[in-house]
């Protein structure tokens, strides 16, 4: 007899194979196949059977099912996987720009610590309760937030737009203080902030691709230009990729009409698609320079691929990751099934796909090698640019190497702590912050919790950690933006490509 169980498994796992298949083929109604699927059926039900009356932590049937469908679906690919219902949602959030909560942006300095207030969103529940850089939430309705995770705690702060959230607010000295908040739509920005830098060049960081993103991309460029912004950076280092439309419309903001921004060839033709520029971008021929690292992938690399073979921009930093498959996400009856569907290909007709012949290939290359090159293509002006693996930068830099005692502060979350800590007491200002008395007291308190380093390993981190203590407090008093302004001077790949946009045609060509 199949049980209740069984029958949503079988549903589940004929969903999953039908996104695979493609359709329904006649294959999957012989005779043949319908006792194949019985007999996998059985052999799983004996192995489930077995965990659930031997097995010393036999978990949840819930946890084996996931378990079960996660590694069918990573059989395939290391791309295609069981979204579960909870995760599913927040892929959508992502997607769609946008989720239930109180607004503010929080952290843990560390693993016990309650969760940390860094930054409120302007015109949410949160900042209009009057919370404030550096409170600390200490209880979100009755449970202590030391002892949560922070992706535990941002769980229990979101939930339905109307409902209520009790919070324990601590703020210095003062006896906590509860709050009861309704939760309430909270922009979700795929695109963070964007600044004018020295020399006319405006920056904008996107995060990921999401609904908002061209919106939100043509605001801030919009804004910089009416600031005086004659060229622009855009930054795609360690964003790893989202929507596919997204993708599509943020190239064409710097494309002409009908310029081909990447194309779509999968197993099945009606998957085979061409994506064309609709019309004159708005920012077609603004000077512009793209950031890419290791961590920029798919959609990050459908942007960077078509601007760079339509010759509208200079790529800088590292070789992008290489991720040139598509994912087609099917909701099931519990969560949803990521499939690969097909490929993509830049306008050059490069596939940047990385092998994934060795399985380490499909999260890291190997140190002592360099990234595989595919076959050569051109762009329009007949440049030679390359594809498999990844997308090259047409102007290598190396990012700026933190020294071994920043990074170990930084795994921390030292200079955090210390900063909340001083903010917390209400008395540090944008003055007190960039004086060498704050470098000192944030040694001095590395002493007293007897931080272990030599004078050479402070000596080579101090730059850093005086710009780290001022990204921490320019975050906190003004806005996540004005944090990483903070940082810009060390940021050897931003600098180069404001050089490179600065510079007279004759020096970028030599």
């Amino acid at each position: 007899m199949v049980n209740a169980r069984r029958l949503t498994l079988l549903g589940l796992l004929t969903a999953v194979a039908l996104a695979t298949a493609g359709g329904w083929p006649e294959r999957l109604f012989s005779t043949e196949a319908q006792a194949g699927r019985a007999e996998a059926l059985d052999l799983y039900d004996q192995a489930a059977s077995l965990v659930r009356s031997r097995a010393a932590a036999p978990g949840t049937e819930e946890a084996l099912l996931t378990a079960s469908l996660d590694g069918m679906l990573n059989h395939l690919d290391p791309h295609s996987s069981y979204y579960t219902p909870e995760v599913y949602k927040e892929l959508m959030e992502d997607q769609e720009g946008k989720f239930h909560g109180l607004g503010m942006l929080v952290a843990k300095p560390s693993a016990t610590s309650p969760l940390l207030v860094v930054s409120p969103i302007p015109d949410t529940p949160a900042s209009r309760a009057g919370l404030r850089a550096g409170d600390l939430i200490l209880e979100i309705d009755g449970a202590p937030t030391d002892q949560m995770t922070s992706r535990e705690a941002v769980r229990k702060l979101k939930g339905p737009a109307g409902t209520a959230v009790t919070i324990t607010v601590g703020r210095g000295s003062a006896a906590p203080q509860k709050m009861t908040l309704k939760r309430a739509p909270i922009p979700k920005h795929t695109v963070p902030y964007s600044l004018l830098l020295e020399g006319g060049v405006g920056y904008v960081k996107v995060n990921t691709f999401g609904q908002t993103t061209v919106e939100e991309l043509t605001d801030h460029v919009e804004r910089l230009r009416g600031s005086g912004a004659r060229a622009l950076v855009l930054d795609l280092r360690d964003n790893p990729g989202g929507s596919l439309p997204a993708a599509v419309g943020v190239s064409s903001l710097f494309l002409k009409k009908g310029q081909e921004v990447l194309s779509v060839r999968g197993r099945r033709s009606e998957m085979n698609r061409r994506y064309l520029a609709e019309g004159d971008g708005p920012f077609h021929g603004m000077p512009l320079a793209v950031l890419i690292n290791q961590g920029s992938a798919s959609a990050s690399e459908i942007v960077a691929g078509a601007l760079q073979d339509h010759d509208l921009a200079e790529l800088v930093g590292e070789r992008s990751w290489g991720k040139g498959l598509v994912q087609t996400v099917t909701p099931l009856e519990k969560g949803a099934a990521s499939i690969t569907t097909a490929r993509y290909y830049t306008p050059s007709g490069r596939s940047i796909q990385r092998d994934y012949s060795h399985s380490y290939d499909a999260y890291f290359y190997p140190d002592q090698q360099p990234a595989p090159e595919g076959p050569a293509a051109r762009t329009d002006s007949g440049r030679t640019v390359f594809g498999g693996g990844g997308i090259a930068p047409d102007v290598a830099v190396e990012p700026y190497k933190l020294p071994d005692l920043a990074l170990r502060l930084e795994q921390r979350r030292a200079y955090l702590d210390f900063v909340s800590r001083e903010v917390e007491g209400g008395t540090l200002s944008d003055e007190a912050a960039r004086a060498d008395a704050f470098v000192q007291k944030f040694k001095a308190s590395l002493d007293a919790a007897k931080e272990r380093y030599t004078a050479a390993e402070w000596a080579a981190s101090e730059a850093y950690t005086r710009r780290a203590l001022l990204r921490e407090y320019a975050t906190m008093r003004k806005s996540q933006g004005e944090g990483f302004r903070a940082m810009v001077p060390l940021d050897t790949q931003l600098e180069r490509a404001r050089q490179l946009l600065l510079a007279p045609p004759a020096a970028k060509a030599a």
